[in-house]
């Protein structure tokens, strides 16, 4: 409209100027004439002009109120729009905000208010200066807030940034309504009845059979789960991803239900479960669940362990894991294992890194079966020889095993497609002493008595593990007698497989059974030399002195707790750190032990118990991994040792917590 205005009064003047021109020729020729015709044009001028002016007047007063109009529309608008808005400044707090944004996040979304105390799950300090969105929530409600930075505004002195908030409660709730249904595929073993049961009468029997029976499937039904059992010992169930969570929050207390069945001969009925939820194809979630079984049955039963994507949590754990008395199954995995050795052209032998006398006294009679077959063997410690190195010593000092131990360079040139490697002692790929040989070799055996881990050595010809065995050497003992060989076991031999035996026992003071007893009485008939055992324990006067320091500066938590800590400097660290921790445990009222050391690989710790308290759930906490009374952990030189002290404990006395209750 304003463009025409000015198209006209720009014809309006060429109108003007072709008049006053006509007026003056006229003039030329009757100037009185030209004079009145030049007055009246003077006057329609005058007038037409003031016309003019008046009309300008009004549409400038019509555009006034037009532009006030708009102007207070837009700001209703802005202030009134269903989306919450907010400015913030560089200091992170409000500056202004629309009647929306108050409405939604309370009294307390006034100018001057910090953000970052108005919203949870998002760190404001994160966002400044960007543009983007990000999702948060408030008083109970989920937003998604797109902010954009602005910097460069005319008549803004310091930058700002706009968010726009909007509610998305209803989507998030359908969200997590959609997980919570999410499918979670559990296979339930009862994995002692055969023991339970050995002495029971065919009614005692079907009675606590069915007592557990229906434990099991109320305990998923009552979660609206479907629960099928396909035999006497096992189950296969369907839960929702919320049934799974409620469980996780009580710890699988189905476990301590079932446990707490009453039985004529006293022994607990233990359960193990495996769960899975992955996303994925359900016979593939199906998979992923025997393998979550598999591995609760390898720590030893009596725990559920859930796996959610490649996250892996075990719950449980509480029961001692029950010894077989039958020994089907050692016969059986020695005449595979010799099957094994009699087809290679040459054994290695390894334990884990930092290896003790469990690991190379359990090498040691792995040897022993090498040569029984007459294959060539050879163990591989590693350059952390501390912990071993009396019996190191010993074995090299007694003659009769000549080039028995070498070092992973010489092994990695010796090996060949033919070359079978049995690793002792770990089954966790990361510790064993020589990583590298490990993935050289592609033919492995492993043989361990420590609860199964996360991580295992993949593809191995033969798994031997028994969590219920006292140490890898009482296994290996057990493996000698029903090999079959032709060879006799020497004094060292037979001196340290009983040494493994007695350190992994404390002299036969815990984690002992019948077959424990019965593997070092074999090997005392085989010539073990009690007296060198004893040597391989002897201790000077300074070690003694270091013990009692590092005990005058121990701390205890909540009574039954003890925490210490080796020098940096010390000697023989491990050592020193896993016989003060065997000590702690022997004095009165305490539970648990912590002693943290100082290894190549940074901070260590080691970890035990008087059976009270499940060691390997609690290191597990820290990435460490180990048995039920012994266990450990590599922290590495960046952790915070109070923080991880603060956690051990935490872990322990949820663990004394979950008792009483």
């Amino acid at each position: 409209m304003l463009g025409d205005i000015w198209v006209y009064k720009k014809t309006s003047r060429i109108y003007v100027t072709l008049l006053l021109l006509a007026v003056i020729m006229l003039a030329t020729q009757n100037w009185q004439l030209g004079v009145l015709l030049f007055i009246i044009v003077a006057g329609c001028i005058v007038y037409t002009k003031r016309c003019d002016l008046t009309q300008e007047k009004k549409l400038m007063k019509y555009l006034d109120d037009l532009s006030a109009g708009v102007s207070a529309g837009t700001v209703y608008a802005v202030k009134n729009l269903p989306i919450g808005i907010a400015m913030m400044d560089s200091g992170k707090e409000l500056v202004w905000t629309n009647g929306v944004f108050r409405s939604w996040l309370g009294d307390d979304a006034q100018e001057g208010a910090s953000l970052q105390d108005l919203i949870t799950g998002q760190k404001i300090s994160k966002i400044w200066g960007k543009t983007g969105w990000f999702d948060c929530h408030a008083n109970g409600t989920f937003f998604r807030v797109f902010h954009k930075y602005v910097s460069d505004t005319e008549g803004m002195e310091d930058p700002f940034m706009v968010l726009y908030f909007m509610d998305r409660t209803d989507v998030e709730v359908a969200v997590r309504e959609c997980a919570d249904a999410r499918p979670v595929f559990c296979i339930i073993r009862i994995d002692n009845m055969s023991e339970v049961t050995s002495e029971m009468t065919d009614v005692e029997r079907s009675s606590l059979l069915s007592d557990v029976t229906e434990k099991v499937l109320s305990y998923f039904n009552e979660r609206d789960g479907f629960i099928k059992q396909y035999n006497n010992t096992d189950f296969v169930a369907c839960i929702s991803h919320k049934a799974l969570v409620e469980m996780m929050e009580h710890n699988f207390d189905i476990l301590d239900t079932v446990r707490a069945i009453h039985t004529v001969n006293r022994i607990p009925v233990t359960l193990s479960i495996g769960v899975a939820q992955i996303d994925d194809t359900f016979a593939k979630q199906y998979d992923e669940a025997q393998v979550s079984l598999d591995l609760a049955l390898g720590r030893g039963g009596d725990q559920a362990i859930v796996r959610i994507g490649k996250d892996t949590k075990a719950f449980g754990g509480k029961a001692p894991t029950s010894v077989s008395s039958t020994r089907v199954r050692v016969r059986v995995v020695a005449q595979a294992l010799k099957e094994i050795i009699e087809g290679a052209d040459l054994v290695l032998v390894m334990g884990h890194n930092h290896e003790d006398f469990d690991a190379l006294g359990s090498a040691v009679g792995v040897t022993h079966l090498a040569r029984s077959s007459h294959i060539e063997t050879h163990i591989v410690l590693s350059k952390e020889r501390d912990t071993c190195r009396k019996m190191a010593e010993a074995i090299e000092k007694s003659g009769e095993v000549e080039g028995l131990i070498i070092d992973a360079g010489e092994a990695k040139s010796l090996v060949t497609d033919k070359t079978v490697l049995v690793v002792v002692d770990t089954h966790i790929p990361e510790l064993v002493a020589a990583p590298e040989l490990l993935k050289k070799v592609k033919k492995r055996v492993v043989i361990d008595h420590h609860r199964r881990a996360k991580s295992i050595i993949e593809t191995p010809l033969l798994t031997y593990m028994e969590p219920s065995a006292s140490s890898a050497s009482e296994l290996v003992t057990e493996l000698i007698q029903y090999y079959g060989g032709d060879e006799e076991m020497n004094e060292i031999e037979a001196s340290c497989l009983y040494a493994g035996i007695v350190v992994d026992t404390k002299s036969f003071t815990v984690q002992t059974s019948v077959r424990t007893f019965d593997a070092a009485s074999y090997l005392r008939r085989c010539g073990a030399n009690t007296q060198l055992v004893h040597g391989l324990f002897a201790e000077d006067i300074g070690f003694i002195q270091k013990k009692a320091q590092i005990l005058a500066q121990m701390k205890i938590a909540h009574g039954c707790i003890a925490v210490a800590e080796c020098p940096k400097d010390a000697e023989e660290s491990q050592i020193l750190a896993g016989q003060i921790a065997d000590y702690l445990v022997t004095v009165k009222e305490i539970r648990a032990s912590f002693v943290f050391y100082h290894a190549e690989k940074g901070l260590c710790i080691s970890a035990r118990s008087d059976g009270s308290i499940n060691m390997q759930v609690i290191m597990e906490a820290v990435g460490g991994g180990g048995h039920q009374t012994v266990a450990g952990a590599q922290v590495g030189d960046e952790a915070d040792q109070e923080a991880i002290t603060k956690t051990l404990i935490q872990e322990a006395e949820k663990q004394i917590e979950e008792e009483k209750e």
